[in-house]
């Protein structure tokens, strides 16, 4: 396999952004990790410890819905900007509010925390 310069570039910049972004999240468990079992990195993102773990391939927009409150604490995922749109918006009319967001990698998914 022939390494290029724009190739060196591209992975190096991957790597700065997801060192950036774990910067980003509190230190401790948060209280709710939200992720998407259908897509690996998020798999690997979600063998992160949490009080609780919602994965969003089994769930749809009547979920946040029916879900009465958000936990009280640190609210994290790593999802696709579509995903994390429905959930943004629940979570806000919970009073929660952004504390990170950062695109990672070419997949288009959002590494996210709300507090």
């Amino acid at each position: 396999m022939k390494v290029t310069r724009r190739a060196a570039l591209k992975s190096g910049a991957v790597a700065f952004a997801m060192a950036a972004s774990a910067k980003g999240l509190t230190a401790g468990a948060p209280a709710l990790l939200v992720y998407d079992s259908r897509l690996a990195p998020s798999r690997a993102f979600a063998r992160k410890a949490a009080d609780k773990k919602i994965d969003i391939a089994h769930q749809d927009a009547d979920f946040w819905r029916a879900l009465r409150a958000a936990p009280a604490g640190q609210v994290v995922g790593l999802t696709l900007w579509s995903d994390w749109v429905i959930v943004r918006g629940f979570l806000e009319e919970q009073r929660k509010r952004v504390r990170h967001e950062a695109q990672i990698g070419a997949h288009a998914l959002f590494e996210w925390s709300m507090e």
